[in-house]
């Protein structure tokens, strides 16, 4: 059963998305574990945590890690200094949410870009709670919207008013638009944050996964997909299409469902290898299921939710 905080319907709602704040304490990401795909086994770990800043430059001392050394400073200086740091104590957040053509369908309950636009805000509001500073990455096929991370309620609530204004746009070329996004992260993804995409990551190939793996290296990168069953597999018989405007049908023979299946298994292990290799787990999200209970099973939460209250 799918909670009443989430939205229904093709209308991201920004009232919707405020009132997901009631579910915040139930994702608990400081204490999330990185699992990745089936392909790696069964390993688990904790995610990296809080980064660090630089804080200043001093001489050396006895019992200093060399690795510190900042060389410029001692050649410039003819004495020996390194880089002391600091422990970040808010750790940044980054929220890429593609709402672009591709999300513009669905069969259960609510069209992808109004899934995605739920789970970004969940992730938001579990963020801000826990103290983390939250940026926002939101894109379309044409425009972005990019919102680096801050705390404070007024940050959070442009962020979920940009999710539900950015315009719907038609049908175009989703492979380029996907690298675009990725070449776009890898710019502003500061060492040290949490970053979650939120997409149907349709258009993902070799050189998306090349222009992330930087921010891979440096950052925690969790992906979540948002899937309607019927991209997974259409079962046989007639269809009404429609758009909101005009109708059309469908037929789907069971040959061509079979087939459908198996495309859909081939594109979704390419997807895992990719991800495999940025040491990012993969968490699917489908349009009929509830958004926490999938995140909480993705993130190594159990599933039993008795005893926490909301």
């Amino acid at each position: 059963m799918i909670r009443r905080e989430f939205s229904d319907g093709t209308v991201i709602n920004p009232a919707r998305l405020a009132g997901l704040r009631v579910l915040a304490n139930l994702l608990p990401l400081h204490r999330q574990k990185k699992i990745l795909n089936e392909q790696s086994g069964t390993h688990a770990s904790r995610l990296r945590g809080r980064g660090i800043d630089f804080a200043e430059v001093r001489g050396y001392q006895p019992g200093d890690d060399i690795r510190s050394m900042d060389w410029r400073v001692t050649a410039r200086t003819g004495e020996p200094h390194i880089k002391v740091f600091r422990e970040e104590r808010e750790r940044p957040v980054l929220l890429v949410t593609d709402l672009r053509s591709t999300m513009n369908f669905g069969t259960r309950r609510a069209l992808k870009r109004v899934v995605a636009a739920d789970i970004s805000a969940l992730l938001a509001w579990a963020a801000a709670m826990q103290g983390d500073r939250v940026g926002g990455l939101i894109f379309n096929d044409t425009n972005e919207f990019d919102l680096r991370p801050h705390t404070g309620r007024k940050t959070l609530m442009a962020y979920l008013h940009r999710l539900a204004e950015m315009p719907v746009t038609e049908v175009t070329a989703a492979q380029p638009r996907m690298l675009d996004i990725c070449r776009h992260l890898a710019r502003v993804a500061r060492p040290g944050s949490a970053v979650y995409i939120v997409s149907d990551w349709q258009g993902f190939d070799k050189e998306c996964e090349r222009a992330l793996y930087s921010v891979s290296r440096h950052c925690d990168l969790i992906a979540i997909r948002v899937i309607d069953p019927l991209e997974i597999q259409k079962p046989a018989g007639d269809y009404v299409l429609t758009d909101g405007r005009q109708r059309s049908r469908l037929s789907i023979s069971s040959r061509d469902s079979a087939q459908q299946l198996t495309a859909w298994q081939e594109r979704t292990n390419q997807l895992k290898h990719s991800l495999l290799h940025l040491q990012a787990p993969l968490i699917d999200v489908q349009t009929h299921q509830d958004p926490l209970d999938c995140l909480r099973q993705g993130m190594g939460f159990s599933a039993d939710l008795s005893g926490v209250t909301v």
